[in-house]
C-alpha cells in the first residue's frame, strides 16, 4: 500500500499525534529505523487518511535487491482501534490477490528495549525479522505491500486534465478486480502467512456468502497495482486493490453493500465525473435502473465509444430494486468471460483498445504519472 490514500499529499495531514505533533512523530520514526540502516532505509510520511499515517520505508534485500513497504501508525491514540480492527480483518483477507496485502504486524502498549528488538530481527525466518524491524514503536503498527501508483481518485483527475475515457477493456478489467475483491469480503481467505495470494473465487460447495462489509469504499481506498504477478487476466492492465478497512465490519448488507459502492465507483470513473444516481432514475429494459448517466435515453452520447455490453451490465447492478440486481457470482461470470474474450478485435475501428495503445494509455496516466 502506498498510503492512506496512499500516494495522497500529506499537506494537510492534522498537527498532532496525541501531544506530539506529526513532525516529531516522523522523526521518531526516522531515528527508530537509523539504527537499522543495513536493512531498511526510511523515506518518511507519504499520506494519511481518516485514521492513520502511512510512511514509506525501503527493505534491502541483498545482492542489490529492495522493495518498498508501507506502515501504517494510527493518526491519534484513541483512533488505534480502528487500526487494530484494519489489522484483523487484513489478516481474515490475506491470500486475495485485489486485498492489499498484510506483511508483518504488531501492538506494543510499552517501547521495548533495543536489545530485545535485536534479538527478535535476529531470527532466521523472513517474517519475523520484518516483524522484527517496528519492535519498540508504541501502539499497533502494521507493514503493507507498497502499492506504486496511486490510487483511482488520482486517476480520475488525470483522465479529467487531459479530457481521455478509459477504453473498455481497462474498464472491464477494473471492474473485475472490484467484484473480486467483494467475493474475497464475501468469502475471505484466511490465508497463512507464507502462502501466495490468489485469484478470489466463489465457492462451489454451496457455502454462504459473510456479511462483511468494507463500510469506506470510494475512489481513494482502491488502489492500483503492477501489470503482471502471474495471473493472466493482468498481463496488461495492472490490478486494483480495496484498503483502508478501519471501519470494515459485519453488517446488515454485506454483498450488496459492496456491490452498490463498487458500481457507483464505475460509473463515476466511465463519467470522470460524481454522478448523482439517486437524481437520475429511469426504466431500462423492464426495470428501474440509477445508471441513466451513461445509458442512450440519458447522457450515454457523451460516452460514444462505451461498450453497450458494459451500460447494461452497470444498469443491472445499480438497478433500483435489489431483486433487479445481477448477484455476485453472475457479476463475476460476466466480468471474467468480458476480459477473458473481449479483445482489440471485439472493438473494430477503435484504436485505443488495441493492446499497444492500452499499454501506452497506463504508462501514460498510472506509472508516468505526477503523484
Amino acid at each position: 500500500m502506498g498510503s492512506n490514500s496512499p500516494n495522497r499529499s500529506p499537506g494537510s495531514a492534522p498537527a498532532s499525534y496525541g501531544i506530539k505533533p506529526i513532525h516529531e512523530l516522523e522523526n521518531d520514526l526516522r531515528k527508530h529505523f537509523a539504527v537499522q540502516w543495513r536493512k531498511y532505509k526510511f523515506e518518511g510520511l507519504i499520506g494519511r487518511g481518516a485514521f492513520g499515517l502511512t510512511f514509506r520505508v525501503v527493505e534491502k534485500l541483498g545482492a542489490n535487491r529492495s522493495r518498498r513497504l508501507a506502515i501504517k501508525r494510527a493518526l491519534r491514540p484513541q483512533q488505534e482501534d480502528d487500526l487494530r480492527n484494519e489489522i484483523e480483518w487484513l489478516k481474515t483477507l490475506r491470500g486475495a490477490e485485489h486485498i492489499v496485502r498484510v506483511l508483518a504486524f504488531l501492538d506494543e502498549p510499552e517501547p521495548t528495549t533495543r536489545s530485545r528488538r535485536a534479538q527478535r530481527t535476529r531470527k532466521k525466518d523472513s517474517q519475523l525479522n520484518l516483524r522484527g524491524s517496528i519492535v519498540g514503536i508504541t501502539g499497533p503498527v502494521v507493514v503493507l505491500e507498497y502499492l506504486e501508483n496511486a490510487d483511482i481518485a488520482r486517476l480520475y483527475e488525470r483522465l479529467v486534465q487531459h479530457d481521455q475515457l478509459l477504453p473498455n477493456r481497462i474498464l472491464w478489467s477494473f471492474f473485475l478486480c472490484l467484484i473480486r475483491a467483494c467475493v474475497a469480503l464475501a468469502y475471505p481467505p484466511n490465508a497463512a502467512e507464507d502462502e501466495p495470494n490468489k485469484l478470489e473465487t466463489i465457492p462451489t460447495d454451496g457455502t454462504a456468502p459473510s456479511m462483511i462489509e468494507h463500510a469506506d469504499l470510494h475512489t481513494a481506498n482502491v488502489m492500483i497495482s503492477e501489470a503482471g504477478g502471474g495471473f493472466e487476466e493482468h498481463d496488461i492492465v495492472p490490478p486494483l486493490k480495496f484498503i483502508d478497512f478501519g471501519r470494515t465490519r459485519e453488517g446488515f448488507q454485506g454483498v450488496s453493500d459492496n456491490i452498490w459502492k463498487i458500481s457507483r465507483i464505475m460509473i463515476n470513473l466511465i463519467a470522470r465525473q460524481q454522478v448523482r444516481i439517486s437524481a437520475g432514475i429511469s426504466e431500462f429494459k423492464g426495470f428501474e435502473t440509477r445508471a441513466t448517466e451513461i445509458l442512450h435515453h440519458g447522457n450515454g452520447a457523451k460516452y460514444p465509444t462505451l461498450d453497450d455490453d458494459m451500460r447494461e451490465f452497470l444498469a443491472r447492478c445499480l438497478a433500483d430494486e435489489e431483486k433487479d440486481r445481477l448477484s455476485l457470482a453472475d457479476m463475476l461470470d460476466i466480468a471474467e468471460r468480458a476480459v477473458r474474450t473481449k479483445t482489440a478485435a471485439a472493438y473494430p475501428g477503435q484504436a485505443g483498445e488495441t493492446d499497444e495503445a492500452i499499454r501506452d494509455l497506463l504508462q501514460r496516466f498510472v506509472y508516468d504519472a505526477d503523484t
